[in-house]
């Protein structure tokens, strides 16, 4: 029993400052200007849920960074809550989880609940094209997990939209 892979697909830092962070990590690589900086989307491009309930983290900022094998996440969460805001006060500024991409959502989660105890996600967010969840395995493993599966989520997307009253 495993996950599936050996392969992350990105690494998730939780800043208080993202600008400063960002500068600080262009110029340690090189980069000729700061990495762009957005707030996270809504749930018309990524409907998210925490403990089953639809969030909007519109006062959250993100940050990314391609590397040749890895990319580089970073967030600020904002004064709303959410699962970035909860983990900075909880453990402070650092690294709170690692994403893996995984062929059989079924056999990882069964992995993770044997391995962690912990069975279920609280944190899920939907793209069109795939989903994450964090579980929260800070307990022992010392990071939080992000697994992310490859599934056409257009109508589940709709869904939300719908309820919303947003098309």
């Amino acid at each position: 029993m495993s996950l599936g892979t050996k392969k992350a697909v990105h690494i998730s830092f939780v800043v208080r400052d993202i600008e400063k962070v960002m500068k600080a990590w262009g110029k340690l690589l090189g980069m000729e200007e700061c990495p762009r900086i957005w707030n996270i989307p809504g749930p018309d491009v990524a409907p998210t849920f925490t403990n089953g309930k639809l969030e909007l983290y519109k006062d959250c900022r993100i940050s990314v960074i391609e590397l040749d094998n890895l990319v580089l996440e970073v967030v600020q969460p904002g004064e709303e809550p959410s699962p970035w805001k909860t983990f900075l006060e909880k453990h402070g500024e650092g690294f709170m989880h690692i994403a893996f991409l995984v062929p059989d959502e079924e056999e990882a989660v069964k992995t993770i609940a044997e391995t962690t105890g912990v069975s279920d996600f609280y944190h899920i967010g939907y793209y069109p094209g795939q989903s994450y969840a964090f579980y929260d395995t800070f307990e022992t493993l010392k990071s939080e997990l992000n697994i992310k599966v490859d599934r056409d989520n257009t109508p589940l997307i709709k869904e939300v939209l719908d309820s919303l009253g947003k098309e």
